[in-house]
């Protein structure tokens, strides 16, 4: 369901550059911490403050991709877990078991055959510091901006559950449209990076699609059927600026004169 209400998300902290994050085999998946001076707003004007990130992926001998959501039936390669809780709380372990207590960004990776993805490059290379459960090292060189997808303005919501034990339904999930991407060896180095407790290569690591129950999933981008071709110039235009900020972080954007840079 298109709701027009639905602003971008306010991703504030995520852009912050030279900080450090540690980063975990917790025997399920790769874990980084992230700092409680990230969080995010929604619509509503709700803050949902950071606590970890992780990921899903498959790899195993069915060859079945790994993410945890499904777009018209269609799996993604991986699957990223930004974890927030509710400003309302005072911690994580306090939120989690509350009512509207938790937000999770969920982002998609698909493959770009040769094209390696530089933002990724640190992350990547610590792996091999953390292949056996309870390992921790220190990630370095990432900001975690640019971690996201290029466009970060569209995105699926819905009233949903963690997909870990214990599973509760108290999670506002937030699913980007867009998906980063990583090359085909970048995706087969995490897929087979770490071991589990039985020292077996941890493959697969993705609950099931569950039935939506009723679930309303709101979008807040327009199907072109739908609404005039105006709005989605302007929406487009919109996204394009907000992506040049995005990349441009906190410095300062510099005109050029005559440019013929095609938008």
């Amino acid at each position: 369901t298109f709701n027009l209400s639905l602003k971008r998300l306010s991703l504030t902290g995520y852009g912050e550059e030279g900080l450090e994050f540690p980063m975990t085999n917790n025997g399920h998946t790769v874990q980084i911490t992230l700092p409680h001076t990230m969080y995010i707003t929604d619509s509503k004007g709700n803050r949902y403050i950071s606590e970890q990130l992780h990921f899903h992926w498959g790899g195993g001998p069915s060859g079945v991709s790994g993410s945890e959501h499904t777009v018209d039936g269609i799996r993604r390669v991986m699957e990223i877990h930004f974890v927030h809780f509710s400003d309302k709380f005072g911690s994580f372990e306090e939120a989690q078991s509350q009512p509207e207590g938790l937000a999770v960004v969920a982002v998609f990776v698909e493959i770009e055959e040769y094209n390696e993805n530089t933002y990724y490059s640190a992350f990547v290379s610590e792996l091999v510091n953390i292949t056996y459960p309870g390992q921790t090292t220190t990630l370095k060189d990432t900001t975690i901006q640019k971690m996201l997808p290029r466009d970060t303005y569209n995105y699926y919501t819905y009233e949903g559950s963690l997909t870990t034990p214990p599973c509760t339904e108290n999670v506002k999930w937030f699913v980007f449209q867009d998906s980063v991407k990583l090359s085909k060896t970048q995706v087969e180095r995490i897929e087979n990076a770490i071991k589990n407790a039985h020292n077996e290569t941890l493959h697969d690591g993705y609950r099931k699609t569950q039935p939506l129950n009723h679930r309303v999933v709101e979008v807040n981008f327009p199907f072109a059927d739908k609404l005039g071709p105006s709005y989605l110039y302007l929406k487009k235009i919109d996204q394009k600026l907000d992506n040049l900020l995005h990349y441009a972080g906190p410095k300062k954007i510099k005109k050029r004169k005559h440019s013929n840079r095609n938008w």
